[in-house]
Order: structure tokens, then C-alpha cells, then sequence
């Protein structure tokens, strides 16, 4: 235990200065992991965003229940009118095909 005292009093300031320059590099390391994981989580945040933008561009496009409600009245409606004329034999089914194939 003595020689220990007595190197650790010798060679006092080399510990430290060694002790110190490991923290300092610890730190640097540090610094770089921290500089590296953020750039990555720019990028993947930057194109997050665009796949966002995309999806909401996407669904702006779909079409709402009030719309798919009214176009599905709107074909009943028709089909309503068709067999009516058919019953009444007003018109025949070649007849009201036409009429299908024109308003496509």
C-alpha cells in the first residue's frame, strides 16, 4: 500500500491529465454519436413529411359519404324510372340500354 501512495504522490499530475483527456474524449465521441443520430433523425423526419403530404394528397382525393350517399340515390332514382317505364312497357330494356350507354 505504500508504494502505491507514493507513486499515486509521483505521478500525481499524469493521472489527472490522463483522467482529464479521457473525459474530454468521451465527450467529443459523444458529441459526434449525438450530431450523427440527430441527422438521421432529419432525414427520416424529412421524408415522413413527404409520404404525409402524399397520403393527404391521396385521401383528398377519395370521395366523402355524402357523395357516395347521393350517387347512390341518384342510381336508384334511375333504376326506379326504368322499371316503372318497363312496367307500363313504355319502353323496352334495348331502349333504356341505350339511354345507359349515352349518358356514360
Amino acid at each position: 500500500m505504500n508504494t502505491f501512495t507514493t507513486f499515486v504522490k509521483t505521478h500525481a499530475w499524469k493521472l489527472i491529465a490522463i483522467f482529464f483527456f479521457l473525459v474530454a474524449m468521451s465527450n467529443g465521441c459523444t458529441n459526434k454519436r449525438i450530431a450523427k443520430l440527430e441527422k438521421q433523425y432529419e432525414e427520416k423526419t424529412a421524408s415522413l413529411d413527404t409520404k404525409l403530404d402524399s397520403i393527404n394528397t391521396k385521401t383528398k382525393l377519395l370521395p366523402t359519404s355524402k357523395s357516395v350517399k347521393d350517387d347512390m340515390e341518384r342510381v336508384m332514382l334511375d333504376f326506379l324510372i326504368y322499371e316503372d317505364d318497363l312496367d307500363k312497357k313504355n319502353t323496352s330494356i334495348s331502349e333504356i340500354k341505350n339511354r345507359i350507354e349515352a349518358n356514360d
